[in-house]
């Protein structure tokens, strides 16, 4: 037919040539694609969030752990940092709840942790983004159950752990050496049995904390486009967390009322009886200042058995020292802080066997670190018996909510003229 050996080979190779030619073309597409999407996902991560929206009172480890997310938000005037555990996510929607009673009004709270975060977590924040917070200003929500031997667990600081942040606070000229190094040795302590980590914080150490030029070798050039990079991937990283869990509990900037609103005595007052009524409903059946659901879901099978008693707090706690750490790092980036000091619950700890003389030896031994800093307390402890203040044995609700919140915008709004 005339087709011959040669005549196939060519149109095999012509045929053979189109294919890898679209190939080439599908992956250069593709390419271009992803490469769009990154840049994409960059520019809509890196643009951050506000703390006039609901961003502000949302809960999150992505954003309490994104340093870049936070100094953004703190850059607002008008904004507060405001530092816990897990009492900022108990209450929400219930009307006493920060995401409703700083929704419109002139302050822009930013809350930074949940279950697990404690003093020296918060410090380190603290000293990563405080340089950036634009009002001064910083509230520390101190839960007297913090305060075990070792302070806060190793499990819960490293998950809570954000390397961004630790690398920030090493780079910040504005903290002391004395403060960093009191921190690199509770870093060790925490992580002795988490290798991984240990050497991580340990290469920070090695790629970010300032080096005297006269005496300490400096990186050499690879090694510092190394740890540059790596700044950077991790910085990238946690605005990806932060924009994935944001859009996934449907967050934004938007507020859902107009801002600006100053929260009067009355607002106080009208909250506190409303707080009232709720806790008829919600608190009259048991013995214990909680809720009875959470008293029948949980406690009541506990007090039936005897479980839960003696707890293991000691006025020797690192946690003590832990929360001066935080109150130094205030100082030495000129930040007002105020202490809140949250009561335990009285009845509860009563079944605890944990005495109301010594539960007053933590409030005290905490106002007296507070006087030495010449700082600012809250102190909520004398309302251990109050009625409807708690949701369980330890978080505020209701009454003691409001309580929180009030004292939260009175510090705000001290030194206000307007």
């Amino acid at each position: 037919y005339g087709y011959t050996g040669e005549n196939y080979r060519a149109g095999r190779s012509e045929s053979t040539g189109e294919v890898s030619m679209k190939t080439i073309k599908a992956f250069a597409v593709s390419l271009l694609l992803c490469a769009l999407t990154i840049v994409g996902l960059h520019l809509y991560s890196g643009r951050g969030f506000s703390a006039e929206g609901k961003a502000g009172t949302w809960v999150s480890d992505a954003k309490s752990q994104s340093g870049s997310t936070l100094k953004k938000m703190a850059a607002d005037e008008n904004a507060v940092l405001i530092f816990g555990s897990s009492e900022l996510r108990h209450g929400q929607g219930s009307g006493f709840h920060g995401d409703t009673i700083f929704d419109g009004a002139d302050m822009d709270p930013i809350y930074v942790g949940k279950a697990g975060y404690q003093s020296l977590t918060h410090a380190i924040t603290l000293g990563a983004v405080g340089s950036q917070a634009a009002n001064k200003k910083a509230v520390l929500i101190v839960s007297p159950q913090w305060f075990k031997e070792n302070g806060v667990k190793s499990t819960a600081f490293e998950a809570a752990f954000s390397e961004e942040e630790y690398i920030a606070l090493l780079e910040n000229p504005d903290i002391s050496q004395e403060t960093k190094d009191y921190i690199n040795g509770r870093l060790q302590n925490i992580m002795a049995d988490n290798e991984t980590m240990s050497e991580r914080v340990k290469k920070d150490r090695e790629w970010y904390q300032p080096k005297d030029d006269n005496t300490a070798e400096q990186l050499g050039w690879l090694e510092q486009k190394k740890a540059d990079f790596h700044k950077i991937l991790l910085e990238e990283k946690n605005n990806y967390k932060v924009m994935a869990e944001a859009l996934m509990d449907g967050i934004s900037n938007h507020r859902s009322k107009e801002s600006g609103a100053k929260l009067s005595q009355a607002t106080w007052e009208q909250l506190r009886k409303e707080a009232e009524t709720e806790g008829h409903k919600l608190s009259d059946g048991n013995d214990y200042g909680m809720f009875d659901s959470v008293y029948k879901g949980t406690y009541q099978t506990l007090i039936a058995n005897g479980k839960h008693k003696n707890p293991k707090y000691t006025l020797d706690s690192m946690e003590f020292s832990d929360l001066e750490c935080f109150l130094s790092i205030c100082r030495e980036e000129g930040i007002e802080p105020l202490v809140v000091i949250l009561p335990f619950n009285g009845y509860w700890y009563d079944y605890t066997e944990l005495t109301a003389e010594e539960r007053s030896t933590f409030y005290e031994k905490i106002r007296c670190i507070a006087e030495d800093y010449g700082v600012q307390c809250a102190d909520l402890s004398g309302n251990e018996y109050t009625e409807y203040y708690f949701e369980d044995n330890s978080h505020p609700a209701l009454k003691g909510l409001v309580d929180l919140n009030e004292a939260i915008y009175e510090f705000y709004r001290k030194d206000k003229t307007e």
